[in-house]
């Protein structure tokens, strides 16, 4: 099916992003982190489109660029859902 990636995230600066691959597949394209103002001020990023067969899938999620803060951000949590 197809489902939406939710991004519980905080983080200080602009530039950094990172994806989700499935199977070694990139499966997100690049996804832009926000600058929410401090580490710990929280905002959830919706990313729709991701499509997976049914069955077992090894996920990750790929930190790819560094922001202007010195990280990627501080992930709370990652969640799959429905459109």
């Amino acid at each position: 099916g197809t489902y939406s990636l939710q991004t519980r995230i905080a983080n200080i600066g602009t530039g950094a992003t990172f994806h989700l691959e499935v199977d070694g597949v990139n499966k997100s394209g690049t996804i832009a982190v926000p600058d929410t103002g401090a580490w710990d001020v929280w905002q959830t990023i919706t990313t729709p489109g991701i499509s997976l067969s049914s069955g077992q899938h090894v996920i990750r999620i790929v930190l790819d660029t560094i922001g202007s803060g010195g990280g990627v951000g501080n992930f709370n949590w990652f969640k799959l859902t429905t459109p």
